[in-house]
């Protein structure tokens, strides 16, 4: 069993304002991604009534799902103070799907690259479903033994 070290009430201070201090970058983060992700949204909606490219709105629509992805790790940090990392392995596989979709001329991409990409979606994946089984058993043990509501699904 592991012993923590017991901070001096110095040490206590210093680490509730390098706390303060993360959350506050965070919280700039979160709205700087909310800011452009309304300037993605008229971009999106502009593009659509004057040029309708079809590409570069796909384009900036997953862009706008990836961005909202991490604005939600963002606030699930700011309440929990920790990431899922089914979350994270969910964003990953997003990121990748709009790399191969942004993709055009798929000759000018060598296998090498497409063999990556299916190997790090495959890993993604296989993350995603440990996550998941890991929540499904953690749901089943708080159900049998009586140890509240098991419906968030995240730690």
């Amino acid at each position: 069993m592991e012993m923590k070290k017991k901070l001096s009430p110095e040490e206590e201070r210093i680490l509730r304002w390098m706390t303060i201090a993360f959350d506050v970058v965070v919280i700039l983060l979160g709205i700087l991604t909310m800011i452009y992700v309304a300037y993605l949204l008229y971009d999106m909606f502009r593009m659509f009534l004057q040029e309708p490219n079809i590409e570069n709105i796909l384009h900036d629509f997953l862009l706008a799902v990836i961005l909202l992805e991490i604005f939600e790790l963002l606030t699930l940090y700011l309440r929990e103070h920790h990431v899922s990392m089914r979350r994270v392995a969910e964003l990953g596989v997003v990121a990748i799907v709009r790399k191969l979709v942004i993709t055009a001329n798929y000759d000018q991409v060598g296998w090498q690259t497409l063999i990556s990409l299916a190997a790090l979606i495959l890993a993604l994946g296989w993350v995603y479903i440990q996550e998941r089984k890991r929540t499904t058993q953690h749901e089943e043990f708080l159900m049998e033994h009586g140890g509240g509501s098991a419906v968030s699904g995240e730690y």
